[in-house]
C-alpha cells in the first residue's frame, strides 16, 4: 500500500507538471549595482533577503582584508511583489563577517541562519583568517527580538555549511555543505528536527538529487516538492534551478529542470515559492540585470 501511495504521489506530480505552465517574471525595483538575493517569506508580508552591509557613509562595509560583508534585511512585500521598508536584521556592530539566508520554523518562533560572523569581544588578531560557514538558529523574544543563537550541533568547522531550509511540517532541516559524505564540491544534506536544538545524524539525499557538480540552495514548498539548484550537465548554463518530487517514503522522484525564464544561460539560484503556491522569487545574474545578482519576483499561470 505505502508503495502505491508513493507510485500515486509520483504520477500526479509528473501529471500535474505536464501541465504547460506560463512564468512571468520582473526585476523588482529593490535591485541596484549592488548584490541582492536569497528572499525568503517570514509572515504578515514580511520578507528577508541577503545584501551587502554598508557603513555610515552608506558604503559597502569591507572586512580588513577588503572583503564586502554580507547580512540580512528585512523588507515589506507588495500585491507586486515590491519590497519597501528595507531595515537591517540586527545591528551591523554585531558582524564581523557575514550573515544571510535566513529559513524560519512553521510557528515562526526559530530563525536559521548562514554566517561566519565573530562577536565584536572575540580576539580578532588571533582570528584573523577566512572562516567556514556554519548554521545557527535563533529564537524570537517578544519585547526582544531574534536572540539566543546557537551553532547548530552538527557544524564541523572543518567545512562549510548553509543555505537552511525547514520543510514546511518543520520535520526536517535541509541545507548545503561541503563535508566528505559529498559526491560534488557542494551536496545537498538534511537532518531531522529533534527540538531544543537537537538533530539526527546528517544525511545525504541521495544520487538522484546530488551530482558531482554544485547542487544548493534547497527549498521546500507546502506540496513537498524540493527545488533547488545545479550546475551539472544537461542545464542551460551555470546554475539552474531544479525541481523533484519528495515521496511517501521519504525518497525523491528524478530532479528536472525548471523552465525558462525561470532559468537563463547565467546562474539562477535561491527559488521559492510563497504560500499562494502560485507567486515567489529567485535570484540571478543574467544579463539585463541591476546589479551582481538581483531578486527577481515571478507569477506562474
Amino acid at each position: 500500500m505505502k508503495n502505491y501511495i508513493s507510485f500515486l504521489t509520483l504520477f500526479l506530480f509528473v501529471f500535474s507538471y505536464a501541465q504547460k505552465e506560463t512564468y512571468h517574471i520582473k526585476n523588482i525595483k529593490l535591485n541596484d549595482e549592488k548584490s541582492h538575493y536569497g528572499v525568503s517569506y517570514f509572515k504578515d508580508g514580511k520578507v528577508f533577503f541577503t545584501s551587502f552591509l554598508l557603513d555610515d557613509k552608506n558604503k559597502i562595509r569591507l572586512t580588513k582584508e577588503k572583503i564586502p560583508v554580507f547580512s540580512l534585511f528585512s523588507g515589506d512585500m507588495d500585491a507586486e511583489g515590491e519590497i519597501s521598508n528595507v531595515e537591517p536584521f540586527k545591528s551591523s556592530e554585531i558582524y564581523e563577517f557575514n550573515c544571510s539566508s535566513a529559513s524560519f520554523s512553521p510557528d515562526k518562533k526559530y530563525i536559521y541562519i548562514t554566517t561566519n560572523y565573530v562577536n565584536k569581544g572575540d580576539d580578532y588578531k588571533k582570528n584573523n583568517k577566512i572562516r567556514n560557514l556554519r548554521l545557527e538558529r535563533g529564537e524570537y523574544v517578544p519585547g526582544r527580538g531574534w536572540v539566543n543563537f546557537k551553532t547548530l550541533p552538527f557544524c564541523d568547522d572543518g567545512y562549510s555549511y548553509g543555505h537552511p531550509a525547514v520543510s514546511p511540517d518543520g520535520a526536517y532541516l535541509y541545507f548545503t555543505a561541503n563535508i566528505p559524505e559529498a559526491r560534488g564540491p557542494t551536496d545537498v544534506f538534511r537532518v531531522r528536527i529533534l527540538g531544543g536544538n537537537e538533530y539526527s545524524e546528517i544525511e545525504n539525499i541521495g544520487r538522484e538529487i546530488n551530482s558531482n557538480r554544485k547542487d544548493m540552495f534547497p527549498f521546500v514548498s507546502k506540496d513537498n516538492i524540493l527545488y533547488f539548484s545545479s550546475d551539472r550537465a544537461g542545464g542551460y548554463k551555470g546554475l539552474d534551478v531544479y525541481y523533484c518530487q519528495i515521496l511517501e517514503d521519504g525518497t525523491f522522484s528524478k530532479p528536472k529542470l525548471m523552465p525558462k525564464p525561470i532559468n537563463s544561460a547565467e546562474d539562477d539560484f535561491g527559488f521559492m515559492l510563497l504560500d499562494d503556491e502560485k507567486s515567489g522569487y529567485f535570484s540571478s545574474t543574467r544579463y539585463g540585470g541591476q546589479g551582481e545578482d538581483d531578486i527577481y519576483y515571478f507569477t506562474k499561470d
